[in-house]
C-alpha cells in the first residue's frame, strides 16, 4: 500500500471514530443525562388519535365522577373548536368502528347527558323505564 493511501486511511478511521463518538456522546446526553421532559402539556397539541383517546378517557372518568361540568371543561380543553361535534364524532366513530362496549357506552352516556343525540346511539341508551346504570359511577 502506498504512503499517500494509508494517510488516507487513517483519516477516514479518525473522521469514523470520531463520528461515532459523537453519536454515542449525543444519545448520553439527550436520553440520559438531560432528557426532555414535557410538564403541563396541553391537550390542543395532541395528534387527532390521542384526542380520541383522551376524550374515551373523559367519559371513563365521568363515569366514575358524574362531575359533567368537569367533563365539559376537559372536552373544550381540547381546543377542537366544537367540543360536543367532536364528541359526537368520537362517539360515532366508536361505534362503528366497534369499539370496546363498555367505551361505547361510557362515550354514549356523556354525549347523551350533554343533550347530544345520534340514531346510532340508541342501542347503547339505558332502557327510558329502567333505573339501573343512571346514576353517576353505578356498575354496569
Amino acid at each position: 500500500m502506498s504512503r499517500k493511501l494509508r494517510g488516507v486511511m487513517r483519516v477516514v478511521i479518525w473522521l469514523a471514530v470520531g463520528a461515532a463518538i459523537g453519536i454515542v456522546f449525543g444519545f448520553l446526553v439527550g436520553w440520559v443525562i438531560w432528557p426532555i421532559e414535557f410538564t403541563e402539556a396541553d391537550p390542543t397539541v395532541l395528534e387527532d388519535s390521542y384526542q380520541r383517546d383522551y376524550t374515551i378517557m373523559i367519559a371513563a372518568a365521568y363515569e366514575l365522577n358524574g362531575d359533567l361540568p368537569l367533563a365539559g371543561e376537559r372536552l373544550a380543553s381540547l381546543g377542537t373548536g366544537d367540543s360536543d361535534g367532536w364528541l359526537l364524532t368520537v362517539t360515532v366513530d366508536h361505534i362503528l368502528g366497534q369499539g370496546e362496549e363498555g367505551e361505547i357506552r361510557q362515550l354514549v352516556r356523556l354525549a347523551d347527558d350533554l343533550g347530544l343525540a345520534s340514531p346510532i346511539m340508541a342501542p347503547y341508551l339505558p332502557d327510558p323505564g329502567s333505573n339501573s346504570g343512571t346514576e353517576p359511577g353505578a356498575d354496569q
